[in-house]
């Protein structure tokens, strides 16, 4: 039985919603929010948001409200709008139907529809350039292959290629094109951040699935398009390759014949696994098409015809589209009907500005994060902790975190940051639940780096082997996840490459990965950590004072591990008026850190922990 969620800290006064709005606290505590610091008068504290939110919530919510409308007039493209078509008509259109989007991707309806268009920002070609290589591959006369793309007729590209070169020349141009595993562009990195149970796409990469096992291996079923009607697994994430898979590019659906096989052979057949796939999805999810050109291909010919085949009492599904504008009144009027007629609710951006469309991906998340939506997580098979079993292992797991509460994001006395550090290490030496879902090479870094800063500020020979260890544990991560490592190198690190080469390759990851995870967590902590290191190393005569960094994201990663594992929601910090007792332990947790422990002490936690579940 999972633990049941009492009140408890922060919940009486709705503190925890301050990380709702995470977007707004980093902007206002920001150079660029300096005006606004100043406007409401907490230029001068250290953490202005916080203060602002805690001291006066009319002001900070006013704030907000400005800083949200400035977001959206200017993903959503209000000038734009006004200086190309000169009027915000279409732009408020817009801002309605992103509320509209917004509203069903809170409820949990949207499935997004993924083209050759998000491909395309990773550098893979358009399909219309990869048609045009085909062409050459072929060597068939350019001329032609224009007139058939200008006429729409991709498929008869398709057919003139292996009619005259064989299919085997066109397979090996698909495998030499969509095998890259290029950089992961930040608008997969939305995707796979905002939709975590299904993805339907046509293109043939592997984006989509490598964004979800970053770190998890195992996370995605791949559902072919040849056996579209496969049962998805309830405990991963379904992305669904309509025309196939490149690492079976033999199963891709290529050819004009297959396409024939795959839709139907002169008229739809929407009995067929793909159609009625598609069917499903119009009639039962909101579809976000997203990179697609919506043009007359063979999807767009099955949604025409289950709108058309739908009755007048049939229930129509609202669908999404983001795409570029057209620069006329009178292009957008048609365009915007030709969507209409398919059911389809456009969100425009602004022509060859592809980059706008994770703008518009990262608005939606901050503004269902405004509303405290965040998407469903998968279930796992690990059950979350049941004291009446676990007591024995999971009350020494929670002492060990005790002194560590005590300075909840707060500022860490230079005199205390050996100690502190020494507690932070225990937690990291052995499994416990609080480190149980980090990636084991990332716990064995922060394990051996903590290690070092701790023992000593000089680094001697000792701080040397557990930075390399630490070292050689970030790279075999890197390397598990695709990422540029130096685990093969046989190069000799000094102390200083040990602690500056890792900061170089974290944070460009930091920027791409997704924020939710146990691992991003330990990476942001493993980073705030290095850059200490760094001038740990400088100044060897004693502790430097800790950064306010460390102990924020020891704090956000703890905070997650207790809110999935037993559900508490954690403070900003233990302050008396909100913890009661809970304070009073930590507190005596972190003065008598290296003693005995004590079994009254020991007994005062069993009472408090049994009142959280009782």
């Amino acid at each position: 039985m999972t633990p049941a969620l009492h009140k408890i800290w922060c919940d009486e006064d709705e503190h925890y919603r301050y990380e709702h709005f995470a977007d707004f606290n980093e902007w206002l505590d920001s150079e660029e929010g300096q005006a606004a610091r100043i406007d409401y008068g907490v230029d001068a504290l250290p953490q202005p948001s916080k203060a602002l939110f805690a001291g006066d919530r009319n002001g900070y919510d006013e704030a907000f409200q400005a800083f949200r409308k400035a977001c959206r007039h200017e993903a959503l493209g209000e000038s734009w709008f006004q200086e190309q078509l000169g009027d915000d008509h279409w732009f408020q259109r817009n801002v309605d139907h992103f509320i509209q989007l917004v509203d069903l991707m809170a409820a949990g309806a949207v499935v997004p529809f993924v083209g050759a268009g998000i491909s395309a920002s990773a550098g893979f070609s358009s399909w219309k350039e990869h048609l045009r290589h085909q062409g050459k591959t072929a060597h068939i006369a350019a001329e032609r292959i224009e007139e058939l793309l200008g006429a729409g007729a991709y498929e008869t590209v398709l057919e003139e290629i292996e009619a005259i070169r064989g299919r085997e020349v066109f397979i090996n141009e698909i495998r030499d094109e969509f095998s890259r595993n290029p950089t992961i562009p930040d608008v997969v990195w939305r995707i796979s951040e905002l939709f975590t149970d299904t993805v339907i796409t046509t293109n043939y990469d592997r984006l989509l699935e490598q964004s979800f096992e970053t770190g998890e291996a195992g996370r995605v079923q791949v559902i072919n398009g040849l056996n579209a009607l496969e049962q998805p697994d309830p405990k991963k994430i379904t992305v669904i390759k309509l025309h196939g898979d490149i690492r079976e590019p033999k199963r891709c659906i290529l050819s004009k014949n297959q396409y024939d096989e795959a839709y139907g052979n002169g008229s739809l057949n929407l009995h067929k696994p793909i159609p009625k796939l598609l069917a499903y999805h119009y009639k039962n999810s909101s579809l976000l098409f997203l990179g697609c050109s919506l043009s007359n291909d063979r999807t767009v010919q099955v949604f025409r015809k289950i709108r058309e085949d739908m009755g007048e009492e049939e229930e129509i599904k609202q669908h999404f589209s983001i795409e570029q504008a057209p620069e006329t009144l009178d292009g957008i009027a048609q365009r915007n009907a030709e969507l209409a007629k398919l059911g389809i609710t456009p969100i425009w951006f602004e022509k060859d500005r592809y980059e706008l469309v994770e703008s518009l991906l990262s608005l939606a998340k901050n503004e269902l994060r405004h509303r405290g939506v965040a998407p469903e997580p998968l279930p796992v098979d690990e059950s979350p902790i049941k004291l009446a079993m676990d007591l024995s292992h999971f009350l020494g797991d929670f002492i060990d975190l005790m002194p560590l509460l005590h300075w909840l994001h707060r500022t860490v006395p230079q005199s205390a940051t050996g100690q502190y550090l020494s507690a932070m290490q225990r937690v990291f030496h052995a499994h416990s639940f609080a480190t149980r879902q980090t990636d084991e090479n990332l716990r064995m870094a922060l394990d051996n780096l903590l290690r070092v800063l701790s023992s000593s500020p000089e680094f001697d020979g000792y701080a040397h082997g557990k930075l390399s260890v630490a070292f050689r544990c970030l790279q075999q991560y890197l390397k598990s996840i695709g990422e540029r490592n130096y685990l093969d190198d046989e190069f000799e690190w000094n102390i200083h490459e040990l602690l500056t080469t890792p900061v170089l390759q974290l944070e460009p990851l930091l920027a791409h990965k997704a924020g939710g995870s146990f691992d991003y967590h330990a990476i942001r902590l493993i980073f705030a950590l290095l850059q200490h290191g760094k001038r740990q190393h400088g100044s060897k005569e004693s502790f430097c004072e800790l950064p306010g960094a460390v102990s924020h994201e020891f704090g956000d990663y703890i905070a997650l591990s207790l809110a999935t594992n037993l559900g508490l929601t954690v403070p900003d910090r233990l302050d008396q008026i909100y913890t009661g007792d809970i304070q009073s332990l930590c507190e005596d947790a972190w003065e008598n850190l290296d003693k005995p422990i004590n079994l009254g002490f020991v007994d005062r936690v069993k009472l408090m922990l049994a009142s959280f579940f009782n």
